[in-house]
């Protein structure tokens, strides 16, 4: 990706351009990555595709999705009523980013005081809707779904009275790694993103430095996206 980089530039047959040395490589390659992942996980892109929404869409990403088994941390006095926080993954290499799907296992007592555990939606939502949510039967928590709102660092999950939270299960697009071509760390996205990545990073270094090229290069790019 390197090389790519660097004859992507003409840096193999001209002086006309900074002499990036591999750190600096390496720096414009992570933050291309990271554009291109929030790129392809949401539609602001040149063909207004989500993640999934194509065979190649999923292709895409398909390296940085991860599974976690959650659980919950003991109630605070910094939780909403019947709300519980849970730690999302942070380890280096599965830091969380992005969440894809999912689902909550809850305890619950039925009308005939009955332990039941039971597998139930996850319904996301704004700090701002909790209060209305409390006053509306409809889009309360109940014994079929949870709400679960970001809290800093952490997930909020709040439950229907009588109700707790189990096990939190989360499929998510974890942060990527960081190439490093001193350390050998690779690119670990698909192969066949390589090089869409390395055209990305030549395109916007052309428009950091001023090139003529950067409109030629930008029409080119919109082609292969």
């Amino acid at each position: 990706m390197h090389r790519s980089f660097k004859l992507g530039l003409d840096k193999s047959d001209s002086l006309n351009y900074p002499n990036f040395i591999d750190s600096e490589i390496d720096t414009i390659l992570n933050e291309e990555q990271e554009r291109l992942i929030k790129q392809r996980y949401g539609y602001n892109n040149y063909k207004n595709q989500s993640f999934e929404e194509t065979q190649k869409r999923t292709d895409d990403l398909r390296e940085v999705i991860l599974n976690a088994i959650l659980s919950p941390n003991p109630p605070t006095a910094d939780n909403e009523p019947n709300g519980v926080f849970i730690d999302v993954p942070s380890a280096a290499g599965e830091e969380y980013w992005f969440a894809i799907k999912e689902s909550c296992l809850i305890n619950l007592t039925d009308c005939s005081d009955n332990q039941i555990t039971r597998r139930v939606k996850v319904k996301t939502r704004q700090h701002d809707d909790l209060n209305e949510i409390v006053e509306d039967p409809f889009n309360q928590p109940n014994e079929y779904e949870v709400i679960r709102v970001m809290y800093q660092d952490k997930f909020e999950v709040i439950c229907a009275p009588n109700t707790s939270v189990n096990t939190y299960y989360l499929r998510y697009i974890k942060k990527p790694r960081q190439m490093n071509l001193s350390l050998g760390i690779d690119c670990e996205l698909s192969d066949h993103l390589h090089l869409e990545l390395v055209d990305s990073a030549v395109n916007r270094t052309l428009e950091n430095i001023e090139s003529q090229r950067y409109k030629t290069n930008i029409s080119e790019l919109n082609k292969t996206e």
